[in-house]
């Protein structure tokens, strides 16, 4: 008995759009739009040899030992006039959203396939993100997701935070008022605003920006990427896209995104029927 694999060619990773807010609430991140990773005030450090950052790094006032090991596609900038520049800017964008007003107070534990629509979310102490939590755009990429969450955040293993429905890397935001800490393995997206240390374990990945006003920053062995791509990615099979039981095809194509199965890797291999994306 054979089965199809639908929608395979037609899929588009993470095509991003540029942020426009719409009237709706989203930080003015300055010159920190650029930044993959950057801290006001804190070491910047990278321990993992496989470490890839897409983006300018950076720290105003903190030692610099990165790059190498690991791979920088971008600009640093250490104790220099654009690290100064970027540090005013991550503070004004760390005070704009403490001030934007909460929409809904969720619980301190997110995920475990909870789905999430466009608001401003507050969460009143120190949080963690459990499995995958769901951020539906409901079709509008100009849609946005603010989270403010007064504390400490923290992920698990293989935790992800998972866009659908048109939701954009761009348009959602992190403030944590403490440390951030992505768990091994884990996915996490859209631009973090901290403060306090942001610490990615062994190969945790982040698709949009770290950054924060007081704290250190450290790496092992992760990916961070803006997620801007410039172009459509094309996603091809290694051959038939209808399998008898037992069989596989191999899908390639992913230049820095996510799959619809959570693999950030730039192909996967799947033996069951579906859509992939």
């Amino acid at each position: 008995m054979k089965t199809r694999l639908l929608g395979a060619f037609a899929a588009v990773l993470l095509l991003l759009l540029p942020n426009v807010n719409y009237g709706q609430d989203a930080p003015d991140l300055g010159t920190t739009s650029t930044y993959a990773l950057f801290s006001a005030t804190g070491a910047f450090n990278n321990i993992g040899a496989t470490t890839t950052v897409t983006g300018d790094v950076g720290t105003h006032v903190g030692a610099f030992n990165a790059f190498p090991p690991g791979i920088l596609v971008g600009q640093r900038h250490v104790a220099d006039p654009g690290s100064a520049q970027a540090a005013a800017d991550v503070r004004v964008a760390y005070s704009y959203l403490d001030n934007v007003t909460c929409g809904k107070v969720i619980d301190i534990t997110m995920g475990s396939g909870q789905i999430l629509k466009p608001d401003v979310y507050c969460l009143g102490a120190a949080s963690t993100l459990n499995g995958d939590l769901i951020l539906d755009g409901e079709g509008d990429p100009s849609r946005i997701f603010i989270f403010k969450i007064d504390g400490a955040l923290s992920t698990t293993t293989f935790s992800k935070v998972i866009l659908k429905n048109s939701a954009s890397i761009c348009n959602v935001y992190w403030q944590i008022n403490g440390q951030v800490q992505l768990g091994e393995n884990s996915v996490f997206q859209g631009t973090i605003v901290a403060n306090g240390a942001i610490i990615l374990l062994d190969a945790a990945s982040l698709f949009g920006r770290g950054l924060t006003q007081a704290g250190a920053i450290s790496l092992q062995n992760n990916v961070v990427n803006l997620g801007v791509q410039t172009a459509t990615p094309v996603i091809t099979a290694s051959g038939p896209t209808t399998l008898c039981p037992g069989g596989s095809v191999k899908l390639s194509g992913n230049k820095g995104g996510i799959w619809s199965t959570g693999a950030t890797t730039p192909s996967i291999t799947v033996t069951k029927a579906g859509d992939y994306f």
